[in-house]
C-alpha cells in the first residue's frame, strides 16, 4: 500500500467515526439515508430479540443510489456485537461489517459444514437453522472457504468443534499453481483467533515408531504416505472403482480449473488401489489427540474400507503401507495427534480462505499474486467479497462482506478490501470466498445482497457466532 491515503477511505472513515461518536453520545443508532437522519433507540429488548431485523443502509436498486456523501448505519444487535452498514460513493460500495467482542468470552466462533458432511453444499441460512435445531441461538454467520461447485468439498484445512473434517499440508485448490498452503482462520482451544498459512502437523505413533500424516480425509494427488479417514469422510474410504469423470452440462467444454480438479482427484483415487488400510477404534481422546486400538481382522488392501462409527481408518501408500501393516500386527495402542503448523496449535475451529490481506497492520494484498498464487482476474478486478479481520490486541473479530456486481456497489479489489479492513480496525486480515458465495446472516436476515440471480448460494462451509454455553 502506498503512503497516500485514498480519498474514498478518508471520507468513509469520517462517516464511521461520526456515527460511532453519535452512538456513544446518545446511546442511539444513526441511520443516514440521502439527506435524512433517522435515529432509533437501542433498547435491550431489540438487541436480544430473535425477531431482530437489521437496518440496511442501501436498497437493491437497478441504478446507482443518488447519495451525496458516504453514509453509515450502526446497530448493536447483541451485547458486544455491532453491525455497521456503510455506503461509500468512492466505488460505489455497500459494505457490511460485524464487530464481535471476544474479550468478554460471551461468544464462541464455530465452524459449520454443509449437510454436516465432507461433501455437499448448503446455504448459510440453512446451516444456521441446523444450529437452532440443536439448541443454539446463532447471532451472526458468514460464508467461509472456497469449495468445489460440483462436490462442495472445501479446499483447505477444516476443523469443527475440535473434529478434523479435512487436513492438508498444501491447498487442494485447482486454481493455484503454486501448491502451497493458503491463508486460514482458526480459533484455538483457548478461544484465541489466529490467521496464518497453516499446514497439517499430524503424526501417528505406534510404540517408539512414528510417521507423519500426509492428510486427514484427503490424499494428496502426487504424494504417497499416511492418511487418516474419519466418519466425516463417509461410510468407506475411497477406492479406485469410484473413479469417474464428473458430469457436465452437454456441449460445455471444461474449464482449466475443472480439468486440473479432475486430474488431482483421479490421481488421489488411483493411489487407493495400492493402499494398505486398517480400521481403528478410539479408546479415548479427540481427533487432535486420540488413542486407538486396531479393529481385529480389518487389515485390507485396495481401499474401500468401512470406517468405524467411533473410530477411523489408517491408510498407507508407498513406504507408509509397511507402517500400517506393522501397526496392525503389533497389537499396541496407536496414538494420533493433529495440530496446526509448526506452532502445534490445537484447533477448535478452522476455515480456509485465500489470500492474506493484512499482516501486522500493513496492507499486503498487492503481493498476493506472487506470495500465494492468486491471479489478476481474481485479485485486481472488483468482485463481491467476504473477509475476516482481527484487532491488534486480538479482542475484536471483524466480519466484512462487500456487495458487488451491481450499479450501486461494484465490489472491491483485494487491495481496496484490505484498506477497508484497516479502516475498521483490523491488524490481521484475510480474504474468504467471494463472488456469489458472499453471504452475511444477522439475526434471521441476510443483510447483504448475494450476486447470484437466484439469491443466496449453497456453499461449502461457514462461520457461525453463538452465545457460549456454560460449562
Amino acid at each position: 500500500m502506498g503512503s497516500t491515503r485514498p480519498a474514498w477511505l478518508s471520507t468513509l472513515q469520517q462517516a464511521i467515526t461520526h456515527s460511532a461518536a453519535y452512538r456513544a453520545a446518545s446511546s442511539r443508532s444513526l441511520v443516514v439515508y440521502g439527506a435524512v437522519l433517522v435515529s432509533s433507540t437501542e433498547v435491550a429488548a431489540q438487541a436480544t430479540s430473535t425477531g431482530y431485523q437489521a437496518t440496511r443502509c442501501v436498497r437493491d436498486t437497478t441504478s446507482a443510489l443518488p447519495l451525496a456523501a458516504s453514509t453509515a448505519t450502526v446497530d448493536t444487535i447483541a451485547p458486544g456485537i455491532r453491525y455497521q452498514c456503510l455506503y461509500s460513493k468512492g466505488g460505489p460500495w455497500a459494505i457490511h461489517a460485524i464487530s464481535i467482542d471476544l474479550a468478554s468470552r460471551r461468544y464462541a466462533v464455530e465452524g459449520a459444514r454443509a449437510m454436516d458432511a465432507m461433501f455437499g453444499r448448503e446455504k448459510v441460512s440453512d446451516m444456521v437453522q441446523r444450529f437452532r435445531v440443536r439448541g443454539d441461538t446463532p447471532v451472526v454467520a458468514m460464508n467461509a472457504d472456497f469449495f468445489s461447485l460440483r462436490t462442495g468439498e472445501v479446499e483447505n484445512n477444516a476443523v469443527i468443534a475440535d473434529a478434523w473434517v479435512k487436513g492438508v499440508r498444501t491447498s487442494d485448490s485447482p486454481h493455484d499453481g503454486f501448491d502451497n498452503a493458503h491463508t486460514q482462520f482458526a480459533m484455538d482451544d483457548r478461544g484465541r483467533p489466529l490467521i496464518g498459512r497453516f499446514e497439517l502437523a499430524g503424526e501417528v505413533r505406534v510404540g517408539s515408531r512414528g510417521m507423519a500424516l500426509r492428510g486427514i480425509n484427503y490424499r494428496p494427488p502426487r504424494d504417497s504416505g499416511l492418511v487418516l479417514y474419519t466418519q466425516w469422510f463417509g461410510a468407506r474410504t475411497p477406492h479406485d472403482s469410484a473413479l469417474a469423470t464428473p458430469s457436465r452440462a452437454p456441449g460445455r467444454a471444461p474449464s482449466q480449473a475443472e480439468i486440473r480438479e479432475d486430474s488431482m482427484k483421479a490421481q488421489s483415487l488411483a493411489a487407493a488401489r495400492h493402499a494398505v488400510e486398517v480400521a481403528l477404534v478410539r479408546v479415548r481422546g479427540s481427533d487432535s489427540d486420540g488413542w486407538y486400538r486396531v479393529q481385529r481382522g480389518s487389515l485390507t488392501n485396495g481401499g474401500g474400507s468401512a470406517i468405524p462409527r467411533k473410530g477411523a481408518v489408517l491408510s498407507g501408500t508407498g513406504p507408509a503401507a509397511d507402517f500400517v501393516r506393522r501397526a496392525a500386527r503389533s497389537g499396541a495402542m496407536i496414538h494420533v495427534t493433529a495440530r496446526l503448523g509448526a506452532q502445534q496449535v490445537p484447533p477448535r475451529t478452522v476455515v480456509g480462505g485465500w489470500p492474506r490481506l493484512i499482516v501486522d497492520g500493513r496492507n499486503v494484498a498487492a503481493a498476493a499474486d506472487s506470495t500465494e498464487g492468486t491471479f489478476p482476474r481474481f485479485s485486481a478486478e472488483r468482485h463481491p467479497r467476504s473477509a475476516i479481520g482481527i484487532s491488534r490486541d486480538s479482542t475484536t473479530l471483524v466480519f466484512v462482506v462487500v456487495d458487488g456486481r451491481r450499479a450501486w456497489s461494484v465490489g472491491m479489489s483485494l487491495v481496496e478490501l484490505a484498506d477497508q479492513l484497516l479502516a475498521l480496525g483490523a491488524y490481521q486480515a484475510m480474504n474468504l470466498d467471494g463472488g456469489g458465495s458472499s453471504t452475511l446472516w444477522v439475526r434471521g436476515t441476510i443483510v447483504n445482497y448475494p450476486s447470484d440471480p437466484a439469491g443466496e448460494r449453497a456453499v461449502g462451509n461457514a462461520l457461525i457466532v453463538v452465545p457460549r454455553k456454560s460449562p
